[in-house]
């Protein structure tokens, strides 16, 4: 488990060290403080995090093991095209490897480029990446991270004001679906509001939510829903449609108290910091970054049937930008102060959740192993 936690330190050592240099120097990039863009930066992260990815062991998450047979016994005809592909090159070249390295190569080129287009800061971003798992996520679900990395990428599509440029945003959800069926979900992005969420919604959302969470007949009776409306969800879980539809009764009070927090900062950030007119922020995709996490927290109230869980990856993503805008936002505020408790509160946060999370071996990452 080391290696996990290496990761952040590594990072948070990094911001240190660029936040010192920016302040030693007096430079600060016209008057807005802490922006580290430096494309040597996204490099050197991107090829970390690739080889630890593409060179883990079969055993490293729990779907992943799955991949490695569709491999030796060549039996992936029935997944998604972009999927076979991949397999195709590496049965002619007879070599795992081959596909593990495209396969994490395209979902980590997709990510570092809506990385390095829309947030303000690329380390941050980076640890925002690592800490609320998103990267750890892909050494289980292989196929449905990539099409989650292509939506996050061309999400500022989406809060464009020209029509034209909106249609690019359905090419994307076309590609998305070459890598995984559930892509598909994705055009209800068009439906979601670009302006923020008010406050005196959120709260109540956030409540009624908690509230939906300890009824189980609730999220039966929603997963019996997703059943008729899902075909191919229900022909490929035919045999345990109880586990994906209905509610997972492992799921309590310990998993929804990481949550009420979550929601707990979302709701203050509704409040402070206020937009800034000059940063070198995307405002748009920031407040619609911000209606998309309250959707995936809302999402809690349905936590369990597998179904959602998977709707939620989607949703999930969106926690990069939030976070990095947020705090570069809280760095430039004029209350520092109080802009400095609230990241303290937030870091110390996902860096607690960061941890349980290893401690639970949530998509089976731990103990991490090369190659074998």
């Amino acid at each position: 488990m080391l290696i996990y936690l290496l990761l952040p330190l590594v990072t948070l050592y990094c911001l240190f060290l660029s936040r010192a240099t920016i302040v030693k120097n007096n430079n600060m990039y016209n008057g807005e403080m802490f922006i580290s863009r430096n494309r040597l930066t996204l490099f050197l992260w991107a090829a970390i995090l690739l080889g630890l990815a593409a060179f883990k062991g079969v055993s490293v998450g729990t779907d992943y093991p799955m991949y490695y047979n569709f491999f030796l016994n060549k039996s992936y005809n029935d997944i998604e095209y972009g999927i076979s592909f991949i397999y195709d090159v590496s049965i002619k070249y007879n070599n795992f490897l081959v596909f593990s390295f495209f396969i994490y190569f395209i979902f980590l080129f997709f990510i570092f480029q809506g990385i390095k287009k829309n947030c303000p800061n690329y380390l941050i971003s980076i640890l925002m990446f690592i800490f609320t798992y998103t990267y750890f996520t892909s050494y289980n679900q292989l196929r449905q991270m990539i099409a989650v990395s292509i939506i996050f990428c061309f999400a500022n599509y989406l809060v464009s004001n020209k029509k034209l440029i909106k249609i690019k945003y359905l090419v994307a959800v076309l590609t998305a679906l070459l890598f995984h069926n559930s892509a598909i979900f994705m055009f209800s992005l068009f439906f979601i509001p670009k302006k923020k969420f008010s406050i005196r919604i959120v709260v109540p959302l956030f409540l009624m939510t908690i509230v939906l969470y300890f009824i189980p007949e609730f999220k039966n009776q929603i997963g019996n829903i997703i059943v008729k409306l899902s075909g191919s969800y229900m022909e490929k879980y035919s045999t345990n449609l109880d586990s994906f539809f209905e509610v997972n009764k492992e799921k309590g009070l310990l998993q929804l108290i990481p949550v009420i927090i979550q929601m707990v900062i979302v709701s203050l950030s509704l409040r402070f910091p206020k937009n800034q007119i000059g940063l070198n922020i995307n405002s748009q995709l920031y407040n619609f970054s911000t209606n998309l996490v309250v959707i995936n927290l809302c999402l809690y109230s349905l936590a369990g049937i597998e179904a959602i869980d998977r709707l939620q990856i989607y949703f999930s993503c969106f926690n990069i930008y939030f976070y990095s805008i947020l705090i570069h936002l809280l760095l430039n505020n004029k209350k520092q102060f109080y802009g400095q408790i609230f990241i303290i509160f937030i870091v110390t946060f996902w860096i607690l959740y960061y941890v349980l999370r290893l401690i639970t071996n949530i998509s089976g990452v731990v103990p991490y192993s090369f190659f074998n």
